[in-house]
């Protein structure tokens, strides 16, 4: 048997909540990795993989989703935390930095899931510009918001955020799908 593939799961908070389903379905086929910190927001998770890579082997395939975080305004002064151009330019560089540090890796870009029953207006806007920049890059996409939209508020751990424990299964079989696609 040869050695078995190995996986960097990035991302936020709900990237943390799918990973371990992950690292369950793919036991024994290959390695699942991920940061124990919460990925926040896409320019956070991209200045932190100087801390977080030296924790993990050298990754064959990198599944990443960042983006809710954002899209926040959390101080309410009528502006996303990053704007477009801000979540662009992390993203682009995210995928710089990734294939510098790691020549030949395997990259897949997880949209952001919608939340609760808001609006879903500004994710998908975000989820937009991820795709160009995936598409300018060669890199496929595993549609997580078309996966769980409609389905937030049956799979929502009840904080209008998050999935209970049968949401990230769901979302865990589609990244383990997306992956494989990859292996």
């Amino acid at each position: 048997m040869g050695e078995m593939k190995k996986l960097l799961l990035l991302g936020d908070s709900r990237r943390q909540g799918y990973e371990p389903f992950v690292r369950q379905m793919l036991e024994g086929r290959a390695e699942v990795y991920g940061a124990k910190e919460n990925g926040r927001w896409a320019g956070y998770t991209l200045n932190s993989l100087r801390f977080w890579l030296n924790d993990f082997p050298v990754p064959d395939v990198v599944h990443w989703s960042c983006g809710l975080w954002d899209l926040g305004d959390d101080y309410h002064i009528g502006q996303p935390f990053s704007t477009p151009e801000e979540y662009e330019r992390a993203v682009e560089r995210t995928v710089i930095v990734l294939r510098k540090l790691f020549p030949g890796v395997k990259i897949i870009f997880g949209t952001i899931m919608p939340v609760g029953a808001s609006d879903s207006t500004g994710i998908q806007a975000y989820n937009g510009i991820m795709k160009r920049v995936a598409e300018r890059h060669g890199i496929p996409v595993d549609d997580l918001f078309a996966l769980m939209h409609d389905k937030m508020v049956t799979y929502d751990r009840g904080d209008g955020l998050h999935l209970n424990e049968e949401g990230n299964t769901i979302a865990a079989r589609q990244v383990v799908s997306a992956i494989e696609a990859m292996l």
